[in-house]
Protein backbone atom coordinates (compact mmCIF):
# COMPACT_ATOMS: atom_id res chain seq x y z
CA UNK A 1 0.00 0.00 0.00
CA UNK A 2 1.61 3.20 -1.09
CA UNK A 3 -0.26 5.41 1.43
CA UNK A 4 1.24 4.10 4.66
CA UNK A 5 -0.94 6.51 6.66
CA UNK A 6 -4.20 4.64 5.93
CA UNK A 7 -5.12 2.42 8.84
CA UNK A 8 -7.18 -0.73 8.53
CA UNK A 9 -10.08 1.17 10.10
CA UNK A 10 -9.81 3.92 7.48
CA UNK A 11 -9.63 1.26 4.74
CA UNK A 12 -12.80 -0.37 6.11
CA UNK A 13 -14.56 3.00 6.37
CA UNK A 14 -13.68 3.85 2.75
CA UNK A 15 -15.06 0.48 1.61
CA UNK A 16 -18.22 0.96 3.66
CA UNK A 17 -18.74 4.45 2.20
CA UNK A 18 -18.26 3.15 -1.34
CA UNK A 19 -20.76 0.33 -0.84
CA UNK A 20 -23.33 2.61 0.84
CA UNK A 21 -22.95 5.09 -2.05
CA UNK A 22 -24.31 2.40 -4.39
CA UNK A 23 -27.67 3.17 -2.80
CA UNK A 24 -28.89 -0.34 -2.00
CA UNK A 25 -28.20 -0.25 1.73
CA UNK A 26 -27.82 2.42 4.39
CA UNK A 27 -24.94 2.63 6.85
CA UNK A 28 -26.99 0.95 9.58
CA UNK A 29 -27.77 -1.99 7.28
CA UNK A 30 -24.16 -2.79 6.45
CA UNK A 31 -22.01 -4.70 8.92
CA UNK A 32 -18.46 -5.80 8.17
CA UNK A 33 -19.71 -9.39 7.75
CA UNK A 34 -22.74 -8.55 5.55
CA UNK A 35 -22.58 -10.74 2.41
CA UNK A 36 -22.65 -7.91 -0.15
CA UNK A 37 -22.64 -10.07 -3.31
CA UNK A 38 -25.12 -12.64 -2.00
CA UNK A 39 -27.56 -9.90 -0.97
CA UNK A 40 -27.01 -8.11 -4.28
CA UNK A 41 -25.81 -4.94 -2.58
CA UNK A 42 -22.85 -5.13 -4.96
CA UNK A 43 -23.71 -6.73 -8.30
CA UNK A 44 -21.34 -8.81 -10.38
CA UNK A 45 -21.12 -5.90 -12.84
CA UNK A 46 -20.04 -3.56 -10.01
CA UNK A 47 -17.22 -5.87 -8.91
CA UNK A 48 -14.97 -4.40 -11.61
CA UNK A 49 -15.67 -0.92 -10.24
CA UNK A 50 -14.86 -2.25 -6.77
CA UNK A 51 -11.54 -3.63 -8.04
CA UNK A 52 -10.71 -0.23 -9.55
CA UNK A 53 -11.66 1.46 -6.25
CA UNK A 54 -9.43 -0.96 -4.31
CA UNK A 55 -6.55 -0.26 -6.67
CA UNK A 56 -7.02 3.44 -5.99
CA UNK A 57 -7.09 2.86 -2.22
CA UNK A 58 -4.05 0.60 -2.33
CA UNK A 59 -2.09 2.64 -4.84
CA UNK A 60 -1.23 -0.46 -6.85
CA UNK A 61 -2.88 -2.84 -9.31
CA UNK A 62 -4.69 -5.99 -8.27
CA UNK A 63 -3.75 -9.12 -10.19
CA UNK A 64 -7.19 -10.41 -11.17
CA UNK A 65 -5.63 -13.74 -12.18
CA UNK A 66 -5.03 -14.48 -8.49
CA UNK A 67 -8.56 -13.70 -7.25
CA UNK A 68 -10.35 -16.54 -5.55
CA UNK A 69 -14.03 -17.20 -4.80
CA UNK A 70 -15.21 -15.23 -1.80
CA UNK A 71 -12.65 -12.42 -2.13
CA UNK A 72 -15.46 -9.85 -2.25
CA UNK A 73 -18.02 -11.62 -0.02
CA UNK A 74 -18.02 -8.93 2.70
CA UNK A 75 -15.99 -6.02 4.01
CA UNK A 76 -14.20 -8.49 6.31
CA UNK A 77 -13.30 -10.70 3.32
CA UNK A 78 -12.11 -7.74 1.24
CA UNK A 79 -9.89 -6.53 4.08
CA UNK A 80 -8.50 -10.04 4.66
CA UNK A 81 -7.72 -10.47 0.96
CA UNK A 82 -6.45 -7.03 0.02
CA UNK A 83 -5.38 -4.89 2.99
CA UNK A 84 -1.62 -5.15 3.47
CA UNK A 85 -0.75 -6.81 6.74
CA UNK A 86 -4.24 -8.22 7.31
CA UNK A 87 -4.54 -11.86 8.16
CA UNK A 88 -5.25 -13.69 4.87
CA UNK A 89 -8.48 -15.67 4.68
Amino acid sequence: MKDEGKSEGEFRAALRDWIVALGKVGPSGLADDTPVIERRIVTSVQVMDLILFLEELLGEPIDVETLKPGSFRSIDAIVANFYPGARRA
